[in-house]
């Protein structure tokens, strides 16, 4: 195959213009200006090329890969107040959708069309901008001088990776502001083109008053092609006021001309949706076709739960949203050498009350395959204070089924039948809590948290217990207090300390134990969406029964519902036997994390194109009884799918390599 490209044997451009594109964004006051008010119309056309089966499973695409129709359009028209770079005002004044549901198709498109210019990263955490000066040794730049007296620079990228895109720009030789540009790349199965008109002066300079976006997404024998058009204007061409029935008719006023595409398109929707009036109001009407019953159930009701994500918004002003992710979602399914696969549903439901306060619940759940367990956690929260992060939470959830041994040597011991106890498994215990705290931030760098905690621990060979004439249920009840500093504020390191003790028979509790955790977390950012994160811990129980005891730490315990790449891939043991966590108690930790989009595999040719992300893990651990665990490996992540590989020493010996991974999939959609 044969693709055009830019080719340069050395690199030759004018620094001086170069530093000047860099240094632009600065001289531009971003803050301490009046709010600007703009009017903003957008269009695209979605075309579905080529499609089968496989495309009712992709997110925001089931209502398009059904439909008869291969061609939707949607138009809206938004007033949007400026009131600095970051603080954008959006009003939604008037939509006209043809998808079925008015629903968003591709909506990941829809982020091509305001891009960050002079940002590290172009669109949210990825596609690193070639004018930005952190990006400056990944691309290749030349700049030649136009009749008109400005600049124009061709940029490509030094290495083929799906971060990187190569395009032109029009350049104001006096000032280094972009007055247009075209960028060209592929990222997240989607080959796009975009062309940028920007702002003349100001914070608007910043920001493109025109844009086009021509994008085409590829997926097992699907084609799609969508194109969207921005157009901000600085009036507003409607006088009549707004209702939910004229859209269509008020959208004509502020529309860029259609072409015959977009044109037969609206023309099928007015059809559909303009009442028809009978000519004779006498004449007795056909009655109408009973649709197919199959289709309503299995295309409107099981698929469309099945494989699209659950919105519903309630309340008088929708205040209230309920959110579930699809039942069939291959995001939701992960690998680790331990749990084999887990399949994962994550719900969610928020309700917004007066005076900036909000009732928050969530439920995550998952399954283990390999281990054939459960796992759940639901946290109930309500913030009553946001400004310092004032909340009361509520937690119901479980773990793995947690390990003691001391019981059973316990029981055997003081036994001296012939009951092969060591062939039960008598020391694992199902475990439920409970957890209800008060959270409060004072300012910026001090915080606490107050709360109890109630455990439930029942064996899993109840029976054998009561054989053995032992209580087959162990409840801990204990209060709770967590302090947190941080010394640089939000952005910061972060450092607790926690600490529980029990009240011994309070609510029929059989345990007493004393615990303290410290913990010291942070996130280092560096240049182009790079960052060192780092974390170190110790936790040690200064009282404890002598037999009738258990060892739950709060920061050294395993995640039990992993979620991807951005959740659990960073701090945690991958290979560490889950029986060490209860084990010892005492613990001291130490994890670091190396995160870059280019560093290893980026560099290799054809594969390289697609690594997004890579990390170096580094971690370390002491227990009783394990003097030195230390575990070291290598991750990176695709549009497709997450994979880290891992290497533990356990006392300086080999201890095991494993495998974990988890699908990216559509996770930006």
């Amino acid at each position: 195959m044969l693709m055009p490209v830019f080719a340069f044997s050395k690199e030759k451009y004018d620094p001086a213009i170069l530093q000047k594109v860099f240094s632009y964004s600065a001289t531009i006051d971003t803050t301490n200006h009046d709010s600007i008010v703009r009017y903003c119309y957008h269009k695209y056309i979605l075309s579905t090329d080529k499609r089968n089966i496989i495309l009712l499973a992709v997110p925001t695409l089931y209502e398009v890969a059904h439909d008869k129709s291969r061609l939707f359009s949607r138009e809206f028209y938004d007033k949007i107040i400026f009131k600095g770079l970051h603080n954008i005002d959006v009003q939604h004044l008037l939509e006209v959708n043809t998808i079925p549901h008015r629903r968003k198709a591709l909506p990941t498109l829809l982020k091509f069309i305001t891009p960050k210019l002079y940002e590290p990263t172009l669109i949210d955490d990825y596609l690193l901008s070639p004018f930005n000066r952190q990006n400056k040794k990944l691309y290749r730049y030349k700049t030649y001088e136009q009749a008109d007296g400005n600049i124009k620079m061709v940029f490509v990228p030094k290495t083929g990776n799906t971060q990187l895109m190569k395009g032109a720009a029009i350049i104001d030789k006096e000032t280094g502001r972009v007055i247009q540009a075209e960028l060209r790349g592929e990222h997240d199965m989607i080959r796009f083109r975009l062309m940028l008109d920007m702002g003349k002066e100001g914070i608007l300079s910043l920001i493109p008053y025109s844009c086009k976006v021509d994008g085409k997404f590829t997926f097992l024998g699907n084609k799609l092609s969508g194109n969207y058009i921005v157009d901000l204007r600085t009036t507003n061409s409607l006088t009549d006021s707004i209702t939910e029935n004229n859209h269509l008719e008020l959208m004509t006023k502020v529309r860029l001309p259609l072409n015959t595409r977009e044109q037969a398109v609206i023309d099928q929707y007015t059809e559909r949706v303009t009442p028809k009036i009978p000519q004779d109001s006498l004449e007795v009407q056909p009655k109408k076709h009973k649709e197919n019953l199959a289709k309503i159930v299995f295309w409107d009701y099981i698929g469309e739960n099945l494989l699209t994500p659950l919105r519903s918004d309630f309340g008088s002003n929708k205040q209230g949203y309920f959110k579930m992710e699809p039942l069939i979602n291959p995001l939701y399914v992960s690998y680790s050498g331990r749990r084999g696969f887990t399949y994962k549903l994550d719900a969610r439901c928020s309700y917004q009350l007066p005076h900036d306060r909000e009732l928050y619940i969530r439920a995550k759940v998952g399954y283990s395959f390999k281990l054939k367990q459960i796992y759940y956690t639901v946290p109930f929260e309500f913030y009553y204070n946001r400004k310092h992060f004032g909340y009361i939470s509520a937690e119901l959830g479980n773990g793995n089924r947690i390990t003691n041994y001391e019981i059973l040597e316990d029981i055997k011991s003081g036994r001296s039948d012939t009951v092969k106890w060591d062939k039960m498994d008598m020391h694992l215990f199902k475990h439920t809590y409970l957890r209800l705290v008060n959270n409060y931030d004072i300012s910026s760098r001090f915080g606490f948290k107050v709360g109890l905690i109630y455990h439930h621990r029942k064996a899993v060979e109840a029976k054998a217990y009561q054989l053995a004439g032992k209580t087959d249920t162990y409840k801990t009840f204990a209060p709770l207090l967590s302090l947190q500093y941080r010394p640089t504020g939000w952005n910061g390191p972060i450092l607790t300390l926690d600490y529980e003790r029990s009240m011994q028979g309070f609510l029929k509790t059989n345990i007493g134990y004393e615990r303290w955790e410290f913990d010291g977390s942070y996130i280092h950012p560096l240049s182009r969406i790079r960052f060192i994160s780092m974390r170190i811990g110790a936790g040690l129980y200064t009282n404890k029964g002598h037999t009738q005891y258990f060892l739950d730490f709060t920061n050294f315990q395993e995640n039990h519902i992993p979620g991807g790449w951005k959740d659990d891939w960073s701090g945690e043991f991958e290979l560490l036997s889950s029986e060490w966590y209860n084990r010892s108690e005492y613990y001291v930790r130490a994890n670091a994390t190396y995160e870059s989009p280019l560093m290893l595999m980026s560099h290799i040719p054809g594969i390289g194109h697609f690594i997004e992300l890579e990390r170096i893990y580094l971690s370390g651990l002491k227990v009783k009884d394990l003097s030195s665990y230390i575990e070291y490996g290598y991750g990176f992540s695709t549009r497709w799918l997450s994979m880290g590989t891992f290497i533990a020493h356990k006392n300086w010996k080999f201890d095991g390599f494993g495998v974990k991974f988890g699908f990216e999939l559509f996770r930006k959609w």
